[in-house]
């Protein structure tokens, strides 16, 4: 939902609890009742579909990531042990082409991800019968493969939950719409009470207010250094929604950072920084509170591989 939808939401659902609330009042205007029951099953239809919104891309992006995880650790033992080999060998170009540390995987996007897992499984692929003695088998890069592959159907997998979450949002501005439409007429019988019960006609106009939220502190940020626990200057944080830029901010002098404005969302959020290893954290703004995001950036220490005797 969006920031102005959020608002809206929470003052029906005071609305909704006043009406109910007040029905004795209401006992020789049926209309009511059906206004009543209108504006509750329009609100049981946008918890729906606030929720269908909220899983639609969570659910496939856990599994793409699980997946990502999974072939990224196995294309680090693969490429290292191909890069032992292509040092015994003196096969220099081979062992420069396979140095890749978990860190520089890591600060990957997907698509540069995937390039580089078929790099890695086409030189294993290759040198598959002299990468036996390296403890890299057949059996182990038949798995590789199968991992990288399930990452690689994984990575469009999200377009899909895009494709859903759309249609929720769309379906949310109409239910919002008839909602609007019948606290409209709600308005209207209620301007009846506005001499005869001032005081229930008062209580109505006050839960009716919408209080907007877009204003408001949505989010604040504190970035530390691991090992010190001291704040950390200058990361860069990216706020991404079904793959796509949406923010970019950078902490302050002691590693604080806040956001005033953002629509409701589970959002990706990556952290990085020279000499840190780079981070994705999942972020959900409900939109209508304020969310405190803490979290420790590890400095990033590159591998550098034994050397041979």
């Amino acid at each position: 939902m969006t920031s102005k939808q959020s608002s809206i939401y929470s003052m029906l659902r005071r609305v909704l609890l006043f009406l109910k609330k007040s029905s004795d009042f209401f006992k020789e205007l049926p209309v009511m009742a059906d206004l009543t029951a209108e504006i509750e099953t329009n609100l049981n239809e946008i918890d729906s579909y606030k929720e269908q919104q909220a899983t639609d891309i969570t659910g496939l992006r856990k599994q793409k990531e699980s997946f990502r995880k999974i072939a990224l650790q196995k294309a680090v033992e693969i490429s290292h042990a191909i890069q032992v080999y292509a040092r015994i060998v003196g096969n220099e170009v081979l062992s420069t082409e396979m140095y890749y540390t978990e860190s520089d995987l890591n600060r990957m996007s997907d698509n540069e991800l995937d390039t580089t897992l078929g790099v890695i499984y086409k030189s294993a692929d290759t040198n598959k019968d002299k990468l036996t003695a390296y403890g890299i088998t057949s059996a182990k890069i038949t798995d590789y493969k199968a991992a990288v592959d399930a990452f690689k159907t994984a990575i469009g997998t999200p377009k899909g939950g895009t494709i859903g979450r759309k249609q929720s949002t769309d379906q949310l501005a109409v239910l919002f719409d008839a909602e609007m439409e019948t606290i409209a007429k709600v308005d209207l019988m209620m301007d009846t009470f506005k001499f005869s019960n001032p005081a229930l006609y008062n209580e109505y106009q006050n839960n009716r207010k919408v209080i907007l939220f877009s204003g408001s502190l949505m989010v604040n940020a504190s970035i530390t250094d691991a090992e010190t626990g001291a704040g950390l200057p200058g990361v860069k944080m990216e706020f991404m929604l079904d793959q796509t830029l949406v923010l970019e901010k950078t902490t302050g002098e002691a590693g604080g950072m806040n956001v005033k404005s953002l629509d409701p969302g589970i959002y990706t959020v990556k952290l990085s920084k020279i000499g840190y290893l780079t981070q994705q954290v999942p972020l959900n703004v409900p939109g209508d509170n304020l969310v405190t995001l803490n979290v420790s950036m590890a400095k990033d220490v590159p591998v550098v591989p034994a050397a041979q005797s």
